[in-house]
């Protein structure tokens, strides 16, 4: 179950079925992208820094907040 802070980030999907380690490039693109800081610490916790680091490099995130993430991770 997702924590309420984080289910205005996934307006599109059922969030009372939504299972955040069954689809965690959704939910890491997602939030990277829109995320503030409570929804990026929660972000940390779930998938941890090595999974969101490899993450990083996926096509789906704008150039903007993946030279964002990129700066941040190193």
């Amino acid at each position: 179950m997702l924590p309420k802070f984080i289910k205005k980030y996934f307006w599109d999907i059922d969030t009372s079925r939504a299972h955040p380690k069954k689809h965690p490039s959704y939910f890491t693109n997602r939030i990277l992208e829109l995320g503030d800081k409570s929804a990026v610490s929660w972000l940390f916790r779930v998938f941890g820094k090595d999974k969101i680091k490899k993450s990083i490099s996926n096509k789906k995130l704008s150039a903007k907040a993946r030279n964002f993430w990129k700066i941040v991770m190193d």
